[in-house]
């Protein structure tokens, strides 16, 4: 009979649940959270804690976790003389929670907000009221005749200074009206982020055996859906000569409804919401194309556009640390298997609020080389372009760069690492000091008729003048239009010297500007086409 009831248990505990038997006791135990490591998308989160158990078997209860939990993730790990013999996860619905003390300062406010702009609405509704019933009675005289002048004065006079009166009244209402729907609608949104917080009070249940009384600790960790992180960047340049100092920092957000405080931080550049299954090729068929079938107007419903829960929402945060203490001096970055990861070295905190908090990654000094370069077809000014190398080994993602060029913001760019190139080019800015014009030659812009077929000539220069006190190499790009059809020819084509591209169309010149230079480039071609036609593209 006693092999019996110990085979029944080890099946059991096999299934993953362990069912109440005689003298099975249930214990909340309170876990904090002590390490996240915040994935592109999702985060990896550890609570630890510690209890002590009677001897026999003791259901752990971990409540107060995540709304949103991975519950395939759920990982426990025990630590003590004890044996696990479960681990399961639940959502506790039943559990009544008093409202947090936020909450009801959010839903005070919401409620305070909502009466005011109902007794703002009512004052106007009494104002438009009071209007309509003065314009419903213009017939000053009525019946009665032998109304004097200086009655009708009265009267008039009254009329226009009320109704001036109830229009400025309206308006005051509408301006007030309009800013209180709009703090409305921000402690609207507010207090629901805040209910979504509270809808479910998952917990995970974990049941060990002891032969004597024992202290226990638990380490679970478990995968949250509501965070992640973007790289940005901070890039900065003298514009000369000399290395770009770049700063890897991270905008790091969550909304699990549990708060990050003082947690050891690691940032890990994969994505498990991608998945880890690799695609396969499906076989490729080729066929001859059938004539079209008779079309037909059929009337449509539009598509229904399913909204992504896990967009990342991004909002910058511009955060200014003295270098002694910021959080780059204290991470260290260590290459897995599958992609790096940056391990914080000192404690960092996250609140729950889905707002972006910026941590610094790393700093880094990179050799630069700087030119120039314009696209006066599209925009008639030169751009300071920085080439960086050594970049390879820093871990890049593609990101946001915030770009200091001599001290000063000239604005955002994008950092792409993803190219294949050795050097990293970077726009760091517009360089008025360097005049580009791009205008068409008026003694080259001929169309004549010859036959079935006409014969378009275009032709543009292209000015450069550097007003600065040091030589500057700069880039010219222009195009030569692709045909796409045998029935247009481009012809008679004239680079001046440039560099053309016959696939893309892409015509490219290097030019060297002294100190007060100016440079002249021209570009020539002749479009022949049937007469017959429309053309595109021109």
């Amino acid at each position: 009979m006693k092999k019996i009831v110990v085979c029944l248990c080890c099946l059991m505990v096999c299934l993953g649940h362990v069912f109440p038997v005689l003298g099975q006791k249930q214990e909340a135990m309170l876990t904090q959270v002590k390490a996240v490591t915040v994935f592109l998308n999702r985060a990896q989160v550890t609570n630890v804690g510690r209890t002590t158990v009677e001897p026999g078997i003791t259901e752990l209860v971990l409540e107060g976790l995540p709304a949103q939990i991975d519950e395939r993730s759920v990982q426990v790990n025990p630590t003590g003389n004890v044996t696990l013999l479960s681990v399961r996860y639940e959502q506790n619905f039943l559990r009544n929670t008093g409202k947090p003390k936020e909450l009801q300062r959010l839903e005070d406010s919401l409620q305070s907000y909502n009466g005011r702009i109902r007794t703002l609405t009512d004052q106007r509704e009494v104002l438009q009221k009071e209007e309509a019933l003065l314009q419903a009675n213009q017939n000053i005289g009525g019946s009665q005749t032998g109304l004097t002048a200086a009655r009708l004065k009265e009267v008039a006079d009254y009329y226009r200074t009320r109704l001036l009166a109830i229009r400025k009244e309206i308006h005051t209402v509408d301006v007030r009206l309009a800013v209180l729907k709009e703090r409305q609608g921000q402690f609207n949104n507010q207090v629901n982020q805040a209910r979504s917080n509270q809808n479910a009070n998952n917990r995970v249940i974990v049941a060990v055996q002891a032969a004597a009384r024992t202290p226990v600790g638990l380490e679970a960790t478990y995968l949250v859906y509501n965070a992640g992180w973007e790289p940005i960047y901070d890039l900065r340049a003298s514009g000369n000569q000399g290395p770009v100092q770049l700063q890897y920092k991270a905008n790091v957000r969550q909304n699990t409804g549990v708060n990050w405080d003082n947690v050891q931080l690691t940032l890990a550049t994969t994505n498990p919401a991608e998945g880890a299954q690799k695609p396969e090729l499906e076989p490729q068929r080729v066929g001859i194309l059938q004539d079209p079938p008779i079309r037909r107007k059929v009337k449509f419903s539009p598509p229904v556009i399913k909204k992504d829960e896990e967009v990342l929402q991004l909002r910058e945060e511009v955060v200014t640390a003295a270098p002694a203490t910021s959080t780059a001096d204290f991470t260290e970055a260590v290459s897995t298997t599958l992609a790096a990861e940056f391990k914080i070295g000192i404690p960092f905190s996250v609140p729950s609020d889905g707002k972006p908090h910026t941590v610094d990654i790393q700093q880094h000094s990179l050799p630069t080389a700087y030119a120039h370069t314009t696209v006066p077809k599209l925009d008639k000014t030169a751009f300071l372009v920085a080439h960086l190398t050594n970049w390879e080994n820093l871990k890049l993602l593609p990101g946001e760069a915030n770009v200091f060029l001599a001290g000063t913001f000239t604005g955002k760019s994008f950092l792409n690492p993803e190219q294949t190139r050795d050097t990293l080019t970077l726009s760091l800015g517009r360089d008025q000091n360097v005049v580009v014009q791009r205008e068409r030659m008026k003694d080259y812009q001929k169309r004549t008729t010859l036959g079935s077929n006409v014969k378009e000539q275009f032709g543009y220069e292209i000015s450069l003048r550097n007003t600065k006190a040091q030589p500057v190499t700069i880039t010219v790009e222009d195009q030569i239009p692709l045909s796409t059809t045998s029935e247009i020819e481009v012809e008679d084509v004239d680079t001046n010297g440039g560099q053309w591209n016959k696939e893309t169309g892409k015509v490219t010149w290097q030019v060297v500007l002294k100190p007060n230079e100016e440079v002249k480039r021209s570009l020539r071609y002749v479009v022949k086409y049937p007469k017959n036609k429309q053309v595109s593209g021109l």
